[in-house]
């Protein structure tokens, strides 16, 4: 746990995360070449992930240990103790095991017999909520979303995020919502800010990254 006011530790979690970031960019084409030729519909967010961590740790550029499927244990009033979730993946921080940023990936722009869902408001409800509920990164500053774009239109899924959480303000308790200046070529970054359940306030940051 850490220890005083979670803004003083806000800029070092910044720091891991734009690293992250810059290692997520070039980890990209290497975690989704092997899986150009069987991408369809059932190429499902967890397949992609175990990919992608493999490829970020062949990178060298990860600023720490990575942790794939991390499991997070509650106790309740009687000390039993069960699974209260899995986050897809996440960086150690020391040797405190409830202090990490933590990253949950959803897929987005996904393409169907039937034409392409944006399951936008998947990534907002199944993603996004569990930091605002505490659920993931409990009283921590920071955390990270990545969504990936089955069909490559990430400034489609970048309003269709935007729109999604407007209608959700109030439930995912949403303060700022702030976009990165564009790149060409490179991934949409934004960052948001939310009050959570739990009385903190946490700023997720967001990367699109494109499946050409």
């Amino acid at each position: 746990m850490l220890v005083g006011n979670l803004d003083a530790w806000l800029p070092q979690f910044r720091d891991l995360e734009e690293r992250m970031a810059v290692a997520v960019e070039a980890a990209w084409p290497v975690c989704i070449a092997p899986l150009q030729a069987i991408k369809d519909t059932m190429t499902h967010e967890d397949h992609i992930t175990e990919h992608l961590v493999r490829s970020l740790i062949r990178t060298k550029l990860v600023p720490g240990r990575i942790v794939y499927q991390y499991t997070l244990l509650a106790e309740d009033v009687h000390g039993n103790v069960s699974i209260s979730g899995n986050i897809d993946f996440v960086l150690t921080i020391g040797d405190d095991e409830d202090v990490y940023l933590a990253c949950e990936c959803k897929r987005l722009n996904v393409p169907y017999m039937r034409g392409v869902r944006g399951l936008v408001g998947e990534y907002v409800d199944e993603g996004l909520m569990r930091f605002v509920t505490g659920q993931y990164s409990n009283a921590l500053p920071s955390a990270m979303m990545l969504g990936y774009v089955m069909n490559a239109r990430t400034d489609i899924a970048r309003r269709g995020v935007k729109r999604a959480m407007a209608v959700r303000k109030t439930a995912i308790g949403l303060q700022s919502d702030l976009d990165a200046p564009l790149v060409n070529g490179r991934p949409i970054r934004f960052h948001t800010t939310h009050d959570c359940l739990p009385g903190h306030r946490i700023e997720v940051a967001h990367t699109l990254l494109a499946w050409p």
